[in-house]
């Protein structure tokens, strides 16, 4: 671990989870991790000066188009965000939108997809499926990759197989970012690395998990993706930390989609905090992880 890294790791722990806040009711920890998301957010950076941002607002879709120069019309990335399904948008994304547009030399479409509580599961993954369909739409024939970080890779996963199950062509590959494919949060690591992670409150993952399934149960596929079937799925890119308390979310995943025949590559990056991606602008560690997801789909595009 780079020494960039342990000090972005201590940052994101003092703000996320300050020692203060250790004993503190559940309720009053996941108040706190809401504020400083929000709070996060004007630190943020934005666009480069050389990308191109073009907002996209129909009836069904709303997202962002996010290129920097070199990004071939040829090649389209659709992301989803992370935020636990409650906060988020492309805003706050256009930084690793543009960096992923660099290193895939691809257009990446940033969705903006409907946040809980006010609209809970499956609203999202409706949203996703109508960004699907409009990029295939205006783009016939270009290859769509899908990634996502977080809830965001769960969300990707969830979308997936809806994509699959409708019969619609499928993404010719994915990226799961530090994916939260279970809200029931029953991994072994929710409890093996509660003191270990800097950003998520184990004890948090139920009640955030509960909000978003809304009148569906946490353990539905739709919420929860890892508990549906994933077999056929396109050829996929799992990177996780291994402090992670979201870690057996992806070596769980791993585990059920190559018994189901699917090719799924796990990475999972030592001492790493969650989405480290996003802190590519600081963090060697982001940059390297972004240059091997754009590795990964450079051999899955055909073009």
């Amino acid at each position: 671990m780079s020494i960039r890294a342990w000090l972005v790791r201590r940052k994101i722990k003092a703000v996320f989870r300050p020692k203060e806040l250790a004993t503190a009711p559940e309720q009053a920890r996941l108040k706190h991790f809401e504020v400083a998301l929000k709070a996060m957010e004007s630190k943020m950076p934005g666009a480069p000066s050389d990308a191109t941002v073009e907002a996209v607002d129909t009836d069904t879709v709303r997202g962002e188009w996010i290129s920097v120069p070199g990004a071939r019309d040829d090649r389209i990335l659709m992301f989803n965000h992370g935020g636990g399904y409650v906060w988020g948008g492309p805003k706050q994304y256009r930084d690793l939108g543009a960096r992923l547009s660099r290193a895939l030399k691809a257009r990446v479409f940033l969705l903006d997809y409907r946040l809980a509580p006010a609209h809970r599961c499956p609203s999202a993954i409706e949203d996703a499926l109508a960004a699907y369909d409009y990029i295939q739409a205006e783009n016939p024939g270009v290859p769509i990759t899908m990634g996502g970080d977080s809830a965001g890779g769960g969300l990707t996963l969830a979308t997936t197989h809806a994509i699959r199950d409708s019969g619609r062509t499928m993404p010719v590959a994915l990226a799961l970012i530090s994916p939260w494919l279970d809200v029931t949060g029953s991994g072994d690591s929710v409890q093996a690395n509660k003191h270990k992670e800097v950003m998520l409150d184990a004890d948090g993952i139920q009640v955030a998990g509960q909000v978003y399934s809304g009148e569906l149960a946490p353990d539905d596929p739709r919420p929860s993706p890892l508990f549906g079937d994933q077999a056929g799925l396109p050829p996929t890119l799992v990177q996780v930390g291994s402090e992670e308390i979201l870690l057996s979310d992806s070596t769980r995943f791993r585990e059920k989609a190559v018994a189901a025949g699917s090719s799924v590559h796990l990475d999972v990056w030592p001492k790493m905090h969650h989405v480290w991606h996003m802190s590519a602008g600081i963090v060697p560690e982001g940059k390297k992880a972004i240059a091997d997801i754009a590795a990964f789909f450079e051999h899955h595009w055909g073009n």
